[in-house]
């Protein structure tokens, strides 16, 4: 476990014990719809812990998992830092009581601890109390660790924010709670896409996510439940434009200025580049030709080959080329005619849905797996297939409405304002009647949405509108997995770690109250400056409010936002009156504590120091200039942010700024 912050809290455990024995109790397990953040806990009779010595110990399977082992040591090492004694971990076996149980132990089997007796979803658990013993299971891996960490959360308060901010409640004395609870995530697939995840699988596992691709060793539980196909799968990887393309023209749509091209002559970087940006598949060569070696044919023996290798994966991503060009063929542009794009791709999904469907139950040996196939609802094909029958939308014919093994994967790169919840009827209408669209073609749904400014990663982005109102309508829709997109190239974005953290909760736990989750964070976070870091929150939600909106901001990711129109010198100026006084209230501080706490709003400090060079840097002398940048340089050391731009190094920046100088 990485432990670079400590926030050792000092209290005496039977206070906490009374405390939340007064609360009333959470739900009862069965009920897997608990608001776990507020969930409380009432605590038996039974000590864990009392001067410096305990009785207890966690207990494994004779045979246990890499996660059980983790679970196991991650739970050890926050008792230690909660009490200073840290619980021994023993395979089961002649261990005696008292004891935590984690795993599929037999004392858990002898209480009755049955992980599979409701659906506990993708990272789901039971917790429960029986007499002086605490059992956790899970019928995942990964339930597992969250069980062993919900334990830690409510009984030891502990809680990790983000991978320099861990807090560890001390006690004198620990009590065991009474728990009785069995836990369903509202989502089954959660990724919080950004650097700090990206990179650290630590930081990932605490926050519950799954589908970062950083989770790769088994000690952390399931991997995703994305197979390998990625978004680009039907040009790139199914159908390889580079293998196939030379033989099989009238299989793919290209560019006109690729059409000859030689692409078994390139390396996969030059080929992927052009690919990416310039081709797709010609859907109606698949959906009307079934001849043996045929594309259809070739496609579906390429994708089987997927499914089998991949035996624990449930997505697989068929994709599309990155771009807005669609196949201009005569056959294409007469189904597209009746059945818009969208149609036209879609009965090519069905029917490949449907071949996967039959060969799963007849030949896999493998019938009851769950599979779904999953198309974008993206660019040229994010408008649904349905025509409107006094103004409701319902599917242009039964050739469109999706397999029940289909999953439409929503991702309004272009088509929204992110200001505004995305079925706002009157800020995004698009957005809101193609979801109504896509409700009555589908049922199952996947969602990849976006959070940073990619032209202006410096800018803070008004995450704070929507981010809950968005998953409750995501929610609705049953949705299974949901992708939140940051910036993998840096870390250090405006309120990065606030943002993960918050929409990582979130996606766990849909009933937690998002301002709670947002101020204790920034309470336990920025400490001594939180006042001054909310009243900068506050402050900037006003004036996008009353001030950026109304000058004309799209909300948009592709937004240029650093404009004259947008941010004035006086906010820029007040905002660094509102740093200033929160840089005094560190004042008293020193070594390791100032300099990590100065770094901190250092990180959030960037964006007024941005704007005053980038905007208004005439109505400053050279030498203020001068030390306006020196200012920039060392605020830019702590969690440092390398890209002003995604792919555009800051330094090429700060080089155009120190030029004003010459």
């Amino acid at each position: 476990m990485k432990r670079l912050t400590k926030i050792l809290c000092i209290g005496l455990g039977i206070v906490m014990a009374i405390s939340l024995a007064a609360c009333s109790r959470g739900k009862e397990e069965g009920d897997a719809h608990v608001d776990i953040d507020s969930y409380t806990v009432g605590y038996t009779d039974h000590c864990m812990f009392e001067n410096g010595a305990t009785a207890y110990k966690i207990i494994l399977p004779a045979q246990a998992t890499e996660s059980e082992k983790y679970a196991a040591q991650e739970l050890s090492a926050i008792f230690e830092q909660s009490t200073g004694k840290a619980l021994p971990v023993l395979a089961e076996g002649g261990a005696a009581a008292p004891f935590i149980s984690i795993g599929d132990t037999d004392a858990a089997k002898s209480a009755g601890i049955d992980p599979k007796a409701q659906p506990l979803g993708n990272g789901g658990f039971v917790i429960r109390t029986v007499g002086e013993n605490l059992y956790v299971n899970s019928d995942t891996e990964a339930g597992k660790i969250y069980g062993a960490l919900f334990f830690a959360e409510k009984n030891l308060g502990y809680m990790y924010y983000s991978e320099d901010e861990i807090r560890y409640t001390r006690y004198d004395r620990v009590m065991l709670g009474d728990f009785d609870l069995a836990y369903r995530p509202s989502f089954d697939g959660r990724n919080v896409f950004s650097y700090d995840t990206l990179y650290n699988a630590e930081t990932a596992v605490h926050l519950r996510l799954n589908g970062v691709s950083s989770l790769r060793d088994e000690k952390y539980g399931e991997a995703s439940m994305w197979s390998t196909l990625h978004d680009m799968s039907n040009v790139f990887q199914l159908l390889y434009v580079k293998d196939y393309y030379n033989d099989h023209k009238k299989w793919f749509y290209l560019s006109p200025q690729y059409r000859d091209t030689d692409f078994s002559l390139m390396t996969d970087n030059e080929c992927y580049t052009i690919v990416q940006k310039h081709s797709q598949l010609c859907y109606t060569e698949g959906y009307y030709n079934d001849d043996e070696g045929g594309m259809f044919d070739t496609y579906v023996q390429n994708l089987i080959s997927y499914i089998q290798n991949e035996p624990d994966a449930t997505l697989f991503m068929l994709g599309m080329g990155d771009n807005e060009y669609f196949c201009d063929c005569d056959r294409c542009k007469e189904d597209i005619a009746k059945y818009k794009e969208s149609g036209v791709m879609l009965r090519f999904v069905n029917k490949v849905a449907r071949e996967i469907k039959r060969w799963l139950k007849e030949e896999s040996g493998t019938p009851d797996r769950e599979i779904y196939l999953v198309a974008f609802a993206y660019l040229t094909v994010m408008e649904p297939p349905v025509r409107y029958e006094n103004k409701q939308p319902v599917p242009i014919d039964e050739s469109v409405v999706a397999e029940d093994n289909v999953c439409i994967r929503i991702a309004p790169l272009t088509n929204s304002n992110f200001y505004w919840a995305i079925n706002d009827p009157e800020h995004n209408s698009f957005m809101n009647n193609s979801i109504s669209g896509w409700r009555q073609i589908a049922s199952n749904f996947s969602i990849w949405d976006y959070r940073v400014y990619y032209h202006n990663v410096v800018a803070p982005y008004p995450y704070w509108n929507t981010v809950k109102t968005n998953l409750l309508v995501y929610k609705d829709m049953n949705v299974i997995d949901v992708y939140h997109q940051g910036i993998a190239q840096t870390s250090g974005v405006p309120f990065g770690r606030l943002d993960d953290y918050v929409r990582a909760r979130l996606l766990y736990n849909l009933d937690a109250d998002v301002n709670a989750l947002a101020n204790d964070f920034i309470e336990q976070y920025y400490k001594q400056a939180a006042p001054y870091i909310k009243e900068y929150i506050a402050y900037l939600r006003t004036y996008y409010e009353n001030h950026v909106v109304p000058a004309g901001y799209s909300g948009s990711v592709y937004t240029t936002v650093f404009t004259k129109e947008f941010w004035s010198l006086e906010f820029l100026l007040s905002v660094k009156n509102i740093f200033d006084r929160a840089y005094e209230s560190i004042a008293g501080l020193e070594g390791e504590e100032y300099e990590k706490m100065k770094g901190r709003i250092d990180v959030e400090s960037r964006f007024y120091r941005f704007g005053l060079l980038e905007l208004y840097p005439s109505y400053f002398t050279k030498p203020q200039i001068a030390a306006m940048i020196a200012d920039w340089e060392n605020a830019n050391v702590f969690n440092p942010l390398l890209q002003n731009e995604v792919r555009v190094d800051i330094s090429t920046k700060v080089d155009e700024w120190k030029a004003l100088l010459k």
